[in-house]
């Protein structure tokens, strides 16, 4: 056996606990940002670079960068500066338009294409036709800046509503529609998904929602918006977060040591240090969303059904890194797992 490789879930997050108090005996002002944000680069990124092999999870390598992050807390300069006055966030929306909109904004035409082709695979991969959305129109539901509204129309969608809460976004969402040959086909308008058009009823076809209900304050006010919207009979595909788990520990022990870094900083930093536009998106979505519901599969069936979704069909195949992929192919991770992220098509009755 390799060394380490006998660690399971409960041991690395009693590390990452141990790690986090070694981190503030440090830093007690909170004013060490490079030495927070590093910390949290490595360990995250090289959690997803494991991850993203096609080989079961090398606990033994994930163990070693745990202790080399000791070592460099261990080593780096206690501060003992005057702590600065933590600058406070702007209100919800406002925060989390500017947070989605900068990072959709770093892709450029040519990367954006490309994680179009992410809503079509989905469904390929689990045996689901894209041919329900022939002809239909189509509503995807925090849109951000549009790629699974286009998706949606390149699949055979008539037309295709977006809808996001940051003005910045929508705005690129047009333009790129625009240059993309996508602009006669899609309408793009800013808005919640906590609080859709009255209007709206029982208008759309499809609906797509991809990781967009957790980071509500009410997800489940939310759910019952998508299903309004839905014209009966209509689809939906929801993907919202999965609980427990190593990934969600690490989540976790990086939002409380980011706590008192700016946005910009972290922002700044990923940039400077040449993380990818993808990898960088990925970083600031799970270190600063403000609010990151996570539930079991069985809480949102029970949540969905109580709604009044019918026919629910678990998505459980995906890329190698998904959560819900990696415990098809390598079951022997499960303690590390968790819960994995589920992804339903549902529908509404007629």
């Amino acid at each position: 056996m390799t060394r380490h490789e006998h660690l399971t879930c409960a041991d690395f997050e009693r590390q990452l606990r141990l790690l986090s108090t070694s981190i503030e005996q440090r830093d007690p002002n909170r004013i060490d940002f490079p030495l927070r944000v590093g910390i949290a680069q490595s360990l995250f990124l090289f959690h997803d670079e494991l991850r993203c092999r096609e080989e079961p999870f090398d606990r033994s390598a994930f163990a070693t960068r745990l202790e080399q992050a000791v070592t460099a807390v261990d080593r780096s300069e206690s501060s003992n500066r005057s702590a600065q006055n933590p600058s406070s966030r702007p209100p919800y929306e406002e925060y989390v338009a500017d947070l989605y909109s900068r990072c959709w904004s770093k892709y450029d035409d040519g990367a954006f294409v490309d994680t179009m082709t992410f809503f079509g695979e989905r469904f390929r991969l689990n045996g689901v036709s894209l041919d329900r959305l022939q002809d239909g129109e189509c509503l995807d539901a925090g849109c951000g800046s549009g790629r699974y509204a286009m998706a949606m129309v390149q699949s055979g969608a008539r037309r295709s509503v977006g809808i996001d809460i940051s003005e910045r976004a929508i705005s690129e969402a047009r333009a790129r529609a625009a240059r993309l040959g996508y602009e006669g086909s899609t309408e793009f308008l800013r808005g919640s998904v906590t609080g859709l058009p009255m209007d709206w009823s029982s208008r759309f076809d499809f609906v797509c929602s991809n990781g967009v209900v957790h980071h509500t304050p009410q997800p489940v006010e939310a759910l019952n918006e998508l299903f309004r919207v839905l014209k009966p009979g209509g689809e939906a595909f929801i993907m919202v977060y999965g609980s427990g788990g190593l990934f969600w520990a690490l989540v976790d022990f990086i939002r409380h040591v980011l706590d008192p870094v700016p946005l910009d900083f972290a922002d700044a930093w990923l940039e400077m240090t040449g993380v990818s536009v993808g990898k960088l998106f990925f970083c600031l979505d799970h270190w600063y969303t403000p609010y990151q519901e996570r539930v079991t599969r069985d809480e949102l069936e029970k949540r969905l059904e109580e709604i009044g979704f019918i026919d629910l069909q678990y998505l459980p195949r995906a890329r190698i890194y998904d959560s819900s992929e990696r415990l098809h192919r390598y079951p022997g991770e499960s303690d590390l797992i968790g819960s994995p992220d589920p992804r339903y098509l549902v529908r509404k009755p007629e």
